[in-house]
């Protein structure tokens, strides 16, 4: 079913009257909305935090600020992998890069690309392979501020980190045909914080 003007499509009506859905939900097809309001309805993974994954996210906190690239990428694909393990799903690569780049509009904290970058990979040296088209997904995060070059909070890196986990995830564990920033998408965004940091301020925080 097509929603008009001021029609709703799907389980959430009833929620939905009460906070009103955002303009651009009424010009995408009944399929992209009916992944919309799927995507609103998810509050939260089923998942419980190892111990391991809560080592990794606070180490990775901890030297943060000291760390390169190359280190904080390490700890961050650790953690990446870990949760995904968890979650029953396959890792996401995960790129960590100095400053973030920036424009008018603003700094660029991190991005996920569901499909590669589509840059041509050549084969290691002495490789009889042929180039391929990078197709596998990934998770690029800046860890450096683009004026002064400071690195960014642990906490602010690790949401950033969470929230383009939170793309992927979309796609490869609830299988949505589409990432939309949702109500509930930023819900799961916080429950992975609260999971992964269960004594911080962040988990006492109401939703």
């Amino acid at each position: 079913m097509r929603a008009n003007g001021r029609g709703r499509t799907g389980a959430r009506a009833a929620e939905s009257d009460a906070r009103p859905l955002p303009a651009f939900y009424y010009r995408l097809s009944a399929r992209a909305q009916r992944c919309y309001l799927k995507s609103d309805s998810l509050d939260r993974y089923a998942l419980a935090a190892s111990p391991a994954a809560i080592k990794i996210a606070s180490r990775l906190a901890a030297v943060l600020p000291d760390a390169g690239p190359s280190l904080a990428q390490r700890g961050a694909q650790a953690l990446g992998n870990e949760l995904c393990r968890l979650l029953g799903v396959a890792p996401v690569r995960i790129e960590v890069r100095g400053v973030r780049p920036h424009n008018a509009r603003g700094e660029l904290h991190g991005i996920f690309y569901p499909e590669g970058t589509g840059r041509i990979q050549a084969p290691e040296p002495g490789s009889s392979a042929a180039p391929r088209r990078d197709r596998e997904p990934l998770i690029i995060l800046w860890m450096r501020t683009a004026q002064r070059h400071d690195v960014v909070k642990p906490r602010t890196f690790l949401r950033t980190m969470m929230h383009e986990l939170g793309h992927y995830l979309d796609y490869a564990h609830f299988r949505l045909d589409d990432s939309f920033h949702t109500a509930g998408f930023f819900k799961r965004e916080s429950f992975l914080i609260r999971t992964l940091f269960p004594d911080s301020a962040d988990a006492q925080r109401p939703e």
